[in-house]
């Protein structure tokens, strides 16, 4: 029986001797490289959805809602007519107006406020084609 403990002893003094052998060979600076890149992986997975206003789909980064754009003072109007998955017009992503809640034309667009933040944009939207010439 003792022969069986002195075996686990020194199973286990192995295991124990092989972490710190790990830990020290890896060193301090190349397991900070290593957290750092999998944070940055980790991290640039979740920052890259937005959703389009007018079909709800979700843009990755770099993927942007086709819009004109008419300065004024301190805001400005914007016409906005979709993302790359609803602009044009297609069955398979339907334009919504946020607004009325009706499916937009193939030639309308959505009426929108937009203002300029420290490094961002915010988009305050009106109405479309449609609702916006019933309201005036």
């Amino acid at each position: 029986m003792p022969s069986m403990e002195g075996a686990v002893l020194v199973a286990m003094a192995v295991v124990v001797g092989l972490l710190v052998y790990t830990l020290v060979r890896l060193g301090r600076s190349d397991y900070r490289l290593l957290a750092n890149r999998m944070a940055k992986k980790s991290r640039s997975q979740f920052e890259v959805l937005k959703p389009c206003p007018i079909c709800g789909s979700m843009l990755r980064r770099g993927e942007t809602v086709h819009s004109v754009v008419f300065s004024g003072p301190q805001d400005s109007l914007a016409h906005l007519f979709g993302c790359p998955y609803c602009h044009p017009a297609n069955e398979a992503h339907p334009r919504v107006c946020p607004v009325c809640s009706r499916r937009i034309p193939e030639d309308g667009y959505v009426i929108a406020r937009m203002f300029e933040k420290p490094g961002r944009k915010h988009v305050h939207v009106l109405g479309c084609t449609e609702c916006r010439q019933r309201t005036t």
